[in-house]
């Protein structure tokens, strides 16, 4: 069934649902009106930096003189005071964030940010590919784990009160770690309520509903005598999942379209800007939205990276000013939601000679919101010398991604990892990052 699916949707190149999950939904959250929706729970948002970010242009460790040698020219100058955005800045001493990023040092000041250095992978692979697997689905090297780790714990903990827009990505395509057998939704480019329109006629939603008032009548449809009820075929299977999914857009167009769930913020006016005022909305909805994900793509830089300026400074910027701007509009709200970046691994250390960086090892990763201890740094950080770096070239991974993701699934939602030998060839025992409040 789910094999089937998946390629009825690429073909048809509509709205993804989830690998599986095709049957009854539970009771249905009600959205636009708070009263009547599910109990909220904690929000998680996850926003993958798709290509390979360089963790020493975002978190950069100004205070080491070892820095600037290996990046000529696209090492961040230190802090210098000047007006123009030019310099690091400084969050301490020694570290301190790109100029494009002052949203994220305001909220790193105000304690409700943090970031994760030397974080990512222990398997070594720089293949965009098989990295992004890895990471995505929780189990580095380990390539008969097809589920992503956030449907995984979805459907470990699905109910039949789950709401219907429990979990959506805003974009065409599921991200990997969304991609199981829970059924997240993922939304078309165009506007929802167009969308689901356009659908209607390619799902067969009148034969969708046909087919389940015969299956809801005595005799489930079938020829008097018959035993039992009738089996849905695989064709009737896909239309239901088709009408349920254009169903949910219609419920999510009536969130985007209220005027209760206005913007309490500018937003960029950028792709990812309108991706996360439109969770906001969700959010305050409260519509029952627990996990979002994002892709934000582009990030492999092996040339013109630029230093505090140029491709790498406005991606990240659009990043900093976009989740600056998410934290303000959802006011109170931020204290039970958290949005955790990550890329599948890092950087050369030393710029090559297209004044770029190549693939490496260790990454970062960036967490905010009101459950986060923020206001400083997480993570093991052992210098930039020839025998500290990984194979002498890339920084090395301290902090396993899972031991971050067990630490936000426990703190969050009370979702203990080794309970339920969640995450395959790992023990997540005494490996605390300290990130969530307790």
């Amino acid at each position: 069934m789910a094999t089937t699916r998946r390629q009825f949707i690429k073909r048809t190149g509509s709205l993804a649902l989830g690998a599986a999950g095709i049957g009854a939904l539970g009771t249905r959250t009600v959205l636009g009106s708070s009263e009547d929706a599910t109990p909220s729970r904690p929000t998680l948002v996850v926003l993958y930096l798709r290509g390979g970010s360089d963790p020493l242009s975002a978190v950069i460790p100004y205070g080491d003189r070892t820095y600037y040698n290996l990046r000529p020219t696209i090492g961040v100058p230190a802090p210098n005071g000047a007006d123009d955005g030019s310099g690091v800045i400084a969050l301490d001493d020694y570290f301190g964030f790109h100029p494009s990023m002052m949203g994220l040092a305001r909220l790193f000041k105000q304690g409700l940010m943090a970031p994760i250095i030397n974080a990512g992978s222990t398997h070594p692979t720089r293949s965009h590919f098989d990295a992004q697997d890895f990471m995505e689905r929780a189990a580095p090297g380990v390539k008969s784990v097809t589920e992503g780790w956030l449907s995984r714990y979805l459907y470990m903990t699905k109910s039949g009160n789950d709401s219907d827009l429990r979990a959506v990505s805003f974009q065409p395509v599921l991200p990997r770690s969304l991609r199981g057998q829970y059924p997240a939704l993922a939304v078309p480019e165009e506007n929802a309520q167009s969308a689901a329109s356009a659908f209607a006629g390619l799902y067969g939603c009148d034969d969708a509903k046909a087919t389940a008032k015969a299956q809801a009548s005595p005799g489930g449809g079938k020829a008097d005598g018959a035993a039992g009820p009738k089996r849905a075929t695989g064709r009737e299977r896909i239309i239901d999942a088709g009408a349920q999914g254009i169903a949910r857009l219609g419920r999510l167009n009536e969130v985007l379209k209220s005027d209760k769930y206005k913007p309490g913020a500018s937003y960029p006016e950028t792709y990812l800007g309108g991706q996360f005022r439109d969770i906001a909305k969700l959010i305050k909805a409260g519509a029952g939205l627990e996990v979002a994900a994002i892709d934000y793509n582009g990030w492999d830089h092996h040339a013109m990276q630029g230093a505090s300026f140029g491709v790498y400074g406005e991606m990240m910027g659009n990043v900093s000013n976009t989740i600056e701007a998410f934290v303000q509009d959802l006011g109170p709200k931020i204290d039970r939601t958290v949005v955790l970046t990550m890329s599948e691994f890092g950087r050369t250390a030393r710029e090559n000679g297209n004044s770029g960086s190549d693939h490496g090892h260790g990454g970062y990763m960036l967490a905010v919101g009101g459950p986060i201890n923020g206001g400083r740094f997480y993570g093991k950080w052992t210098g930039l010398t020839s025998r500290s770096l990984h194979e002498g070239r890339d920084l090395p991974v301290h902090t396993d991604f899972r031991d971050v993701f067990a630490e936000i699934l426990s703190g969050l939602y009370g979702f203990h990892a080794d309970d339920h030998k969640f995450f395959p060839e790992y023990d997540a025992k005494e490996k605390a990052v300290g990130l969530i409040k307790t």
